[in-house]
């Protein structure tokens, strides 16, 4: 299974991201949080970075933003904000090999499981693992998810 769930948007300051592309696309967003994580770019140089993301409300298709992080993966690409397309796989293994087979090698990795793939036409893709729940993203995942439900947002 692999259906679109997600766009991501690296911008340079969450707060005016969120309000720009809130206004532009009628956008409410869950609470911001902050994932703390060492990735691995395309180089094999790790990274600890300290994340800054939200998601849009509704959906099921979702907006995701974060704060830039210049020097890392999660830097704002050259020419605009547009990271990468986020889809669900069932098998998140089998998918990661698909990918290198038709080409997008990975372009960052971490743990749990984040992955984004870069092919053709600087394309990144994350096959996100519907094995694994994201409480506060419950609403975005496909109706016969185990996980579909009501979000758990964060209070921060």
């Amino acid at each position: 299974m692999s259906r679109i769930w997600h766009i991501g948007l690296a911008v340079p300051d969450l707060e005016r991201g969120m309000a720009e592309f809130g206004t532009l696309f009628g956008l409410t967003w869950r609470p911001v949080v902050v994932r703390s994580m060492t990735m691995t770019d395309e180089h094999g140089a790790a990274h600890d970075v300290d994340c800054h993301v939200t998601f849009s409300l509704g959906g099921p298709f979702a907006v995701e933003l974060w704060q830039a992080l210049p020097g890392t993966p999660l830097a704002t690409p050259p020419g605009g904000y547009f990271h990468h397309v986020g889809y669900w796989t069932d098998d998140h293994a089998a998918e990661k090999q698909r990918l290198a087979d038709l080409g997008y090698p990975d372009f960052l990795r971490s743990e749990p499981g984040l992955l984004i793939a870069r092919g053709p036409g600087n394309v990144r893709v994350e096959p996100c693992d519907l094995g694994r729940d994201q409480p506060y993203l419950r609403d975005l995942y496909p109706p016969d998810s185990p996980y579909f439900g009501t979000p758990q947002l964060p209070t921060n």
